[in-house]
């Protein structure tokens, strides 16, 4: 199984207990699978964060951020102005896309993106093409 790098909307979902989430935890229970980014945590913790849902971020991997003009240079070649994503969207899926795992986000616009490079996890049917 590839890496998984969980977007910040799966994380809000899993904290809260919603059904859709439940997968993320069978997939923490395996070692290495679950990634993290630097700036989902940050708006993780803007949000706010029990002491243990802090401590459990801090035990995951997390990936490398990419500089920003290579996030910027994906934008332009790819064409994504105009489709959805915001800047941290599209960090999170050059990250993702860079460090060889796929992207859960329960936000539309992210996975259409991110499965038009093969890149997007879906809890109920794995990884997509």
């Amino acid at each position: 199984m590839r890496p998984v790098l969980v977007d910040t909307s799966v994380w809000r979902y899993f904290f809260a207990g919603r059904a859709t989430a439940r997968p993320l935890a069978t997939l923490l229970e395996e070692e290495g699978i679950v990634l993290v980014h630097p700036l989902v945590v940050g708006e993780l913790v803007l949000g706010g964060l029990s002491s243990d849902q802090e401590r459990l971020l801090q035990r995951l991997p997390a990936v490398k951020r990419v500089p920003y003009e290579e996030v910027l240079s994906f934008i332009r070649r790819r064409r994504l102005a105009r489709r959805g994503i915001g800047w941290v969207d599209a960090e999170i899926i050059t990250s993702g896309l860079t460090s060889g795992a796929e992207v859960w986000s329960f936000d539309g616009a992210v996975v259409t993106v991110a499965g038009e490079f093969g890149a997007a996890f879906d809890a109920n049917f794995g990884p997509s093409c």
